[in-house]
């Protein structure tokens, strides 16, 4: 097993992230090494866990610790205060305590959900992010922000808690889909697009090999999408100074997305992958990108096989209005973070709405 280490160094809540192949199977061992001890809850859903729970319960179980596996729903259904209070109950029951840990094993829902309850439950027990999809080891798992659903709005009610570790093996990554797998690339993408360039065309010239797990080239994909996010989020861990808004590209019309179609129709990278679009096409209307921008990002997009426009089914009123119950909203003003260039960003505080909206109908 060749295992890759980087720490994201945030003062206190500092952390270390272990990317590798196979990494899985020394979890408990890496836990340890770190000081956790005792209870651990493995939240996860049962698809996952059926592909999954075995290994990494006989690796903790291997180490001594007692283990008790809550199951929450698949996606985003999961992500409610209902399931929060019902895993509330279940540490409550269980006699958790603050030297408790809880591992969220699965996608990005299981690890907002798992990582919001770990934060609020006795004000904060530990937690362990074991991300089993390509879209949360890049993105979700990584920097702490933890949330639940609001009706009207994704992600509304959440905190920051950063993790005591975060472990990414590439091998759980086989069992997902196409379609899985395309979605976190939307990810990282994004990344190339908004801060790094020669990272966006290494993803344009590799994302074949990326999207049919070649070992090479996934590792550099994962572990420079991590790179580039501790490094953001190591400047502006609290969204406090506008930096880390830039990671919020293609998320404004993504999320606002999402949320009209009840986060059922899209997958997250999908629907950050037409917001991508948009936003750039916005930002080029706004004067501030040139149109090779737009078209070179929607190009690579629709290479990897993601959608770059909406259906005809959207209503675009109701989604401008779901724009404005976004987080980044100030004062009534719609903000987003738009590409100047390939990677390079910036986060404009007042997008007009009539721009908006022109962008919207093309």
């Amino acid at each position: 097993m060749h295992l890759r280490k980087m720490w994201a160094n945030i003062g206190k809540s500092s952390y270390p992230i272990y990317i590798g192949k196979g990494v899985c199977e020394s979890i408990g061992r890496l836990m340890r090494d770190i000081g956790l001890r005792g209870k651990c809850a493995i939240v996860t859903n049962r698809t996952v866990w059926d592909l999954h729970g075995d290994s990494v319960e006989d690796a903790l179980l291997s180490m001594g610790y007692d283990v008790y596996v809550l199951r929450v729903p698949d996606g985003e259904a999961c992500k409610s205060l209902d399931v929060a209070v019902q895993l509330y109950e279940e540490l409550i029951n269980r006699e958790f305590d603050r030297s408790s840990v809880i591992l969220a094993l699965g996608g990005g829902s299981i690890g907002d959900v798992a990582g919001f309850v770990a934060a609020t439950y006795m004000r904060g027990i530990n937690l362990v992010q074991v991300p089993t999809t390509l879209l949360a080891q890049v993105d979700a798992a990584i920097g702490g922000k933890v949330a639940i659903n609001h009706p009207r709005g994704k992600n509304l009610i959440g905190t920051f808690y950063q993790p005591r570790m975060v472990l990414i093996d590439i091998k759980f990554l086989k069992s997902l889909s196409t379609r899985d797998m395309r979605s976190g690339l939307a990810e990282i993408v994004k990344y190339g697009a908004i801060l790094n360039g020669d990272f966006f065309h290494f993803v344009k010239e590799n994302w074949e090999k990326i999207l049919s797990l070649k070992d090479r080239e996934l590792l550099y994909a994962i572990e420079r999408s991590c790179r580039i996010k501790i490094r953001i989020v190591e400047k502006d861990e609290r969204d406090e100074r506008g930096i880390r808004a830039l990671l919020n590209f293609g998320h404004t019309v993504g999320h606002a997305l999402e949320s009209a179609y009840h986060y059922s129709k899209l997958r997250h990278g999908e629907a950050v992958s037409i917001g991508m679009c948009y936003e750039a096409l916005i930002s080029v209307k706004m004067g501030l990108a040139k149109e090779h921008v737009y078209r070179e990002l929607v190009h690579v997009l629709e290479e990897i096989g993601l959608p770059v426009r909406l259906s005809d089914d959207v209503n675009l009123e109701e989604l401008i209005e779901r724009m404005r119950h976004d987080k980044k909203t100030l004062d009534g003003e719609i903000c987003m973070a738009l590409p100047k260039d390939i990677g390079e960003g910036i986060f404009v505080n007042d997008v007009p709405i009539e721009v908006i909206r022109g962008a919207l109908r093309i």
